[in-house]
């Protein structure tokens, strides 16, 4: 079966238990990040700091990242309408060490399309991106999505590689033990069947009780 066979009734119905959703939302066979990557795409939003920005600076000192692209304005469900996301990831990485010269900002996206759209468009300006190697950070129920967006609109020759970071409330160990998680993973089950109807994402194969 397909995203695109899922039918949002279905979601709220049909496939509404805890094996179903996982296999809709996580996803089980991005790359291992083992090898180094030319930039490291830390997205904002939902445990952006410390989580996800964590990582990034986990995977920058352990040198398996050149240079770390940050992406997020102000969304939509901001609560601060003054600080794009982005900007905050800035000052944390600078407070820890990371050079500027090493941080490149985006931040005018207002959600995760806008996000992938315009990260690669800064990148264009100054940097050849279809032979570039990248790895996505962000959250583990986030991460599929934020490949199929990128793998949608980058060409073959660019490698891709993704990493999960747990949060331990949104996680794949963690979502369907509180309420706040079993909302989050049934949206963006949702989002995933919207976005591959769209198009905006290619259709993605899953396995799902019969």
């Amino acid at each position: 079966m397909n995203l695109t066979d899922i039918s949002y009734p279905e979601l709220f119905t049909k496939y509404n238990n805890k094996n179903d959703l996982q296999n809709i939302v996580f996803d089980k066979d991005y790359k291992k990040v083992e090898n180094k990557s030319d930039f490291g795409i830390v997205f904002g939003g939902i445990s952006m700091i410390p989580y996800r920005i964590d990582e990034a600076l986990k995977l920058y000192n352990e040198d398996l990242i050149d240079k770390l692209v940050l992406t997020g304005g102000i969304g939509f469900l901001n609560k601060d309408r003054k600080t794009p996301e982005a900007l905050k990831m800035h000052k944390y990485l600078l407070q820890h060490g990371v050079p500027d010269s090493d941080i490149i900002v985006e931040s005018k996206s207002r959600n995760t399309f806008e996000n992938v759209v315009l990260f690669l468009q800064t990148l264009n300006k100054d940097y050849t991106i279809d032979e570039t190697t990248f790895t996505l950070i962000t959250s583990d129920f986030h991460l599929k999505r934020c490949m199929a967006m990128v793998k949608n609109l980058l060409t073959k020759e660019a490698t891709l590689y993704g990493k999960g970071v747990k949060d331990n409330i949104t996680d794949i160990d963690t979502w369907h033990t509180n309420l706040y998680g079993r909302r989050l993973i049934l949206q963006e089950a949702f989002l995933l069947c919207y976005y591959a109807k769209k198009g905006t994402i290619k259709d993605l194969e899953i396995t799902l009780k019969k």
